[in-house]
């Protein structure tokens, strides 16, 4: 199902075009029908070739109304803009077409009105007019269809052209989570609160249960009408109505989104965005000067700064604004109607410099939406990697990096460029030959990486002999090997253990600053040998007094602490230390007071 919509200048035909074509008079407000204008956005439909519906937005023209305009032109898939042959190009018209191509509409038509009312050679000199302007803007040749909204001329060909054109598009996506741009909210007597807009996304049905964004209020549809019959479910992309359970009127607003899945869109005070000035003059627009910004059906007021890399800017609301990902959006200056300029959401929330600085290095390489579609893709470009949590992800940047001939690596669930693998594994090297190395734990919870691409990393290190696991840590294979130079303060510390001749040393007497980090290092190379207690022997102190208990015994024989100290001549103080450190290495095991050789 598609929705068309109509665009155009004040009083040129739009509302009687679409009476023409649909048979419904789309002015629903008295004060337009008295004034003759429209000044809200009207709905409309005719029949499709198939018998389904086919929806008409009629959106207003005056210049006062271009808010309005703009709510209305979301969800086209095809826009038909309305120039009145007697009048021919106008401000509004002007102002329109640009609205249309910011906006990214997929197919435009232009149709000149009022034919009944101008002979051949006014038609023929406002079509060339009207189709130097098209192509100035649109950059590519539009239709011209010439009609008259009263005789009927050129209705049933421009029915008929519109058909045959949405027959060409691909149909809206349905397999998503239905959402709705609210574009009026009222209450029906015994009904309660009612919200009308575009259904797109997938389908609605009743009973199914909606957050109302960016208020994050819940809701339940108690029934549905679209095109003026009740229906069970409804399809995208559809005019539609709900009646809605739990929430009052007062709640909602146009520029709401009920969504079905609230986590498809960002509902954020601050926005970084993709930036075009219409009039190709950015300096008439001043740096951190307020803007309204408008999106889908919503218009919010904020504050624009210009980032340094042309053609990007960060917006500050006053408000949370709940918006697609990477929709389009227009910039209107705040208290007036003209429209400055036009850009796309790329980001939402608070950012640093150096955040905002990659960001738009990113999209100057790979811009939204020609090569970046997804904001998965947009985060495995800011990260080097990504984690997949769906398959829907998956096949987005799959299909990305296919598209773009990226170097990359799947571990696991993960995907990571080859490159961030590469200097993610020299990293390793460089943390494993500082003093002491690393433990594996302290590198697996330190990065940002996912703990399957860093046990990746890890494995392929010791595969290649770049570090050594002892005892749980990380460390480069000449520490161990005693290759590595010592700092002058492990030099002092282990030359005092080495001195103490088969008696240990505890932290609590060495008055150094940074004697507990050396220790530690000494330890993790195999230099010192660490106590519980904070005590510490040198290796070959340690081994000197393993050695003087477990000589003349056989495996399987025991011995008593008192006969192990008066091997050793230690005090308890150590000697149950000691003792637990060589059951922790396998030398003996506890039994009952006494300990057996292993």
């Amino acid at each position: 199902m598609h929705i068309i919509g109509t665009a155009g200048h004040v009083d040129h035909g739009k509302t009687a075009l679409i009476e023409a074509l649909t048979g419904i008079n789309a002015d629903r407000l008295p004060e337009e029908k008295k004034r003759g204008l429209t000044i809200d956005l009207g709905f409309a439909h005719f029949e499709g070739p198939y018998g389904e519906p086919v929806g008409v937005i009629d959106v207003p023209g005056h210049e006062r109304f271009i808010r309005n305009m703009v709510a209305g032109a979301w969800s086209l898939s095809c826009a038909v803009l309305v120039v009145a042959g007697d009048e021919a190009w106008m401000q509004q018209t002007e102002d329109h077409a640009r609205v249309l191509e910011a906006m990214g509409i997929p197919e435009i038509v232009c149709v000149i009105t009022k034919i009944d009312c101008i002979d051949g050679d006014i038609l023929n000199y406002a079509a060339e007019l009207v189709q130097e302007n098209l192509a100035r803007i649109f950059h590519r040749e539009i239709p011209i269809i010439p009609v008259s909204s009263v005789t009927g001329e050129g209705i049933d060909k421009l029915r008929g052209f519109l058909l045959d054109l949405l027959g060409t598009l691909p149909e809206p996506k349905s397999d998503g989570a239905a959402f709705i741009h609210i574009d009026r909210v009222f209450t029906i007597k015994g009904s309660g609160t009612v919200i009308t807009g575009s259904l797109a996304g997938g389908y609605l049905s009743e009973g199914d249960e909606l957050t109302i964004l960016p208020q994050g209020l819940k809701t339940r549809i108690r029934g549905i009408q679209s095109y003026y019959s009740s229906v069970e479910t409804a399809s995208p992309v559809s005019r539609v109505a709900c009646n809605l359970h739990g929430v009052k009127k007062e709640e909602l607003s146009r520029g709401c989104i009920a969504a079905i899945d609230p986590d498809d869109f960002w509902s954020e005070k601050e926005f970084i965005i993709q930036w075009e000035p219409l009039d190709n003059d950015q300096k008439k627009i001043k740096n951190h000067s307020e803007i309204e910004v408008a999106s889908g059906t919503g218009h919010h007021i904020g504050t624009i700064h210009f980032l340094r890399t042309n053609g990007f800017a960060r917006i500050v609301l006053t408000e949370n604004a709940p918006v697609s990902r990477f929709a389009p959006c227009l910039f209107i200056r705040q208290g007036g109607h003209h429209i400055i300029g036009k850009g796309r959401f790329i980001w939402a929330g608070s950012t640093d410099r150096y955040f905002r600085t990659r960001l738009a290095s990113i999209l100057r390489q790979y811009p939204v939406p020609a090569s970046i579609r997804e904001e998965s893709v947009l985060r495995f470009l800011l990260n080097d990697w990504i984690t997949f949590p769906s398959d829907t992800v998956r096949q987005a940047v799959e299909t990305f990096i296919a598209a773009e001939q990226l170097t990359t690596r799947s571990i696991g669930t993960s995907v990571i460029l080859e490159e961030r693998l590469q200097k993610e594994m020299d990293e390793l090297k460089l943390l494993a030959r500082k003093p002491g190395g690393l433990s594996k734990a302290e590198y697996l919870h330190s990065a940002e990486l996912p703990a399957e691409i860093k046990e990746w990393v890890i494995n392929r290190a010791l595969e290649r002999k770049d570090i050594v696991l002892k005892n749980q840590i990380l460390i480069s294979p000449e520490q161990l090997e005693g290759e590595a130079p010592l700092s002058p303060l492990a030099k002092k510390l282990l030359d005092r253990l080495n001195s103490q001749e088969g008696s240990g040393v505890q932290l609590k007497e060495i008055t150094e600053p940074g004697a507990k980090k050396e220790l530690r290092n000494l330890a993790r190379i195999g230099k010192v040998v660490a106590l519980e207690g904070d005590i510490y022997f040198s290796t070959e102190s340690f081994n000197t007094l393993a050695d003087r208990i477990l000589s003349g015994l056989a495996p399987g024989a025991s011995f008593s602490i008192p006969e192990a100290k008066e091997k050793t001549g230690l005090s308890r103080r150590y000697m149950i230390p000691l003792l637990n450190k060589m059951e922790e290495k396998g030398l003996v095991k506890r039994s009952g007071d006494s300990r057996v050789v292993c």
